[in-house]
């Protein structure tokens, strides 16, 4: 043991002569630190750069190596799996028709049945500074200095952004692949043209998303889990939105225009840790922030969403003292922020803290990093509209109550007084709406103005309006008496508006029995496979509708229409009548208020604690559920939702 030991203590010494010697001296700390984390052979391709660029008359090319290389241990991505280059080979000669929905089920389909039939191999994780090769380097150095060159000067940006935000040769996670980046440079040179003349950034990006014309498919995700590489994406043109963003932050850069990812790795009202991402260019001072399938800056959009956090991706560490992550920290560029100090009232005996936002499956999601100050701590720069709960970053233990901002600074701790309880009456499990995403509320709205028609005309001529829907704003089923006992032939739903749908569509005669017959429509989207038949099947989660949609049903003969069902389009996450239900309030845990079985559309629970943050989970089906609380009407209140009734 001791001939062992003396070995490795005669080794270590040699290696680190070995990093110390002059022969490395000359070079910053930085790339020696990534010789000492390299194989032999990987430090004779890093030192192949280094030469190559030490020779050049341009010393911001060696400049531009030594980044790389001393910022490479950062940078890792999961090899493709050759098994499912036959799913992206084939979806490549699939024909781009208009119903676009096909092409994405045949796509997941492919890549199923790989995963199905297939001896997979292993997922295997690369890391840069094992493998990048020194004629990979070089080639994206050179052509990174070619496009940053060819920009004029007035627009062109400084070092220090051409090597975060120009010269990388990955946006964040995606596999690498040779030559990717000359492929992207000859394939947009066009581009070049639009910067010559002075062509908006606006009208450059959207125009290579037009060119490019990918479209997202978040049903990739349990299909092929990992990012996509260029090729790949070139290949499908379909993929999660962060695949997308990479794909466009590598076409900028390799045109010179400064690019990265910008985004939000937890909602402070998603009960999942759902992250977005978007793209950011900038070309002198013109900036454009910009969603991979819109066309449309998006600065502005998210000033008043729940957002914790907002991070741009950077080659290199950025030491951010309040985040957990190396990202750049921009919330600011987005979203009013502000400090908080916390006091930590449970006596947590904590060295680190951070703030978490509610998750379903974590219980709760780190978002940002705090500073102790004493026996307290403080949290930077975080976002107002969100409800944060303060824990050691060790144990995860609470340091005090939960706690929300509103829009006015104004902070509310969640502390429940056990001693006032409150009578409350609950409708649903989750917000309906956000400023990001008011469809599901648009759905209700839209039905507005609809009405309820008979005819014994196939054309509706002279049409008579049974009923029409008016004030409607309401997930649940309506049931219309009719009081009209003329016999009709043909009776339809017709819609008023765009974009209206209909999750359920039934007439009944005035016994309450169902009436049969052929189903008659116009306008309707064929956007599901059950396009026609989701508004009368017994599932609440299908729909049939479109722009000015009408359906309905031709009776063999005509009929007395006693009673009509219909229900708006919904997320299903309203009280349905039979299901079990359970309430929860926090304090330092989440505790049972107690289970319900519904009675009809409502729960009524006689014992919250006053000022308490509510949870009710949905124990018969269902996934999405959030944390409220109830506002001086006793309604329910979502916190970082939009809160109009119900």
């Amino acid at each position: 043991m001791k001939k062992l030991f003396l070995s490795f203590v005669l080794i270590s010494l040699v290696y680190v002569g070995y990093l110390n010697s002059p022969k490395y001296d000359k070079y910053p700390k930085g790339v020696r630190n990534a010789f000492r984390h390299s194989s032999k052979s990987q430090k004779d391709e890093f030192e192949k750069v280094l030469h190559h660029f030490s020779t050049e008359k341009d010393s911001l090319k060696f400049k531009a190596a030594i980044f790389l290389i001393e910022n490479m241990h950062y940078h890792n991505y999961i090899k493709p799996i050759r098994e499912f280059d036959l799913a992206f080979d084939s979806i490549a000669h699939f024909p781009k028709i208009e119903l676009n929905i096909y092409r994405e089920e045949a796509f997941k389909s492919m890549l199923d049945s790989i995963s199905d039939y297939s001896n997979l191999e292993q997922p295997n994780l690369i890391k840069d500074i094992e493998s990048a090769k020194a004629d990979f380097l070089i080639e994206n150095i050179e052509l990174a200095f070619k496009a940053w060159y060819k920009i004029p000067k007035g627009n062109r940006a400084s070092f220090d952004d051409f090597c975060n935000f120009i010269l990388p040769y990955r946006s964040s996670n995606e596999p690498l692949e040779i030559h990717s980046r000359r492929k992207l440079f000859y394939q947009y040179k066009w581009v070049s043209d639009y910067i010559e003349k002075g062509v908006s950034l606006e009208t450059i990006v959207d125009s290579i998303k037009s060119d490019f014309n990918f479209r997202t498919f978040i049903g990739i995700g349990s299909s092929y889990p990992f990012p996509l590489s260029t090729s790949q994406l070139e290949k499908s043109k379909l993929g999660q939105c962060g695949d997308g963003v990479n794909y466009y932050v590598n076409v900028m850069r390799s045109i010179g225009i400064m690019a990265a990812k910008d985004y939000v790795e937890h909602w402070g009202n998603d009960p999942f840790a759902k992250s977005h991402s978007w793209i950011y260019t900038q070309l002198g001072s013109e900036v454009y922030l910009t969603d991979v399938h819109k066309k449309s800056n998006i600065k502005g959009v998210y000033k008043n969403e729940s957002i914790p956090k907002v991070y741009r991706t950077r080659f290199d560490a950025v030491k951010n003292t309040n985040s957990i992550h190396t990202d750049q920290d921009v919330t600011h560029k987005y979203i009013l922020v502000m400090d908080v100090d916390i006091d930590n009232i449970f006596n947590v005996n904590a060295k680190a803290s951070i703030l978490t936002v509610f998750d379903k499956r974590e219980g709760w999601f780190p978002v940002v990093q705090g500073q102790k100050t004493g026996e307290n701590f403080k949290f930077s720069n975080i976002g107002y509209n969100v409800l944060y709960l303060p824990m050691d970053k060790e144990s995860k233990k609470p340091l005090n109550y939960p706690f929300f901002i509103d829009a006015s600074k104004k902070i509310r701790f969640f502390k429940p007084d056990k001693n006032v309880l409150d009578s409350v009456v609950l409708t649903r499990k989750i917000g309906l709406s956000t400023r990001r995403y008011r469809g599901k509320r648009f759905w209700l709205e839209a039905l507005n103005g609809s009405v309820i028609e008979a005819s014994n005309n196939s054309e509706f001529i002279n049409a008579k309006v049974l009923h029409e829907v008016s004030n409607f704003n309401s997930t649940h089923i309506q049931k219309i008496k009719i009081t009209d006992r003329t016999q009709y032939k043909y009776i339809r739903f017709n819609s008023k508006k765009p974009k209206s749908f209909l999750a359920k569509l039934a007439f009944y005669d005035v016994n309450m029995k169902p009436l049969q017959g052929e189903i008659i429509e116009k306008n309707i989207l064929k956007e599901t496979k059950d396009y026609k038949y989701g508004a009368f099947d017994d599932n609440t989660l299908t729909y049939s509708g479109g722009d000015y949609f009408k359906l309905g049903l031709k009776f063999s003969k005509p009929q007395t229409i006693g009673f009509v069902e219909f229900q708006s389009r919904n997320d299903d996450n309203h009280i349905n009548k039979g299901e079990d239900y359970e309430l929860f309030y926090w304090d330092k845990n989440w505790k049972s208020l107690g289970k319900q079985k519904a009675q009809d559309t409502l729960l009524h629970y006689n014992n919250v604690p006053k000022n308490a943050l509510l949870w009710l989970r949905n124990l018969t089906k269902g996934r999405e559920e959030h944390i409220f609380c109830i506002d001086e009407n006793k309604q329910q209140h979502w916190l970082g939702f939009e809160n109009a009734k119900k």
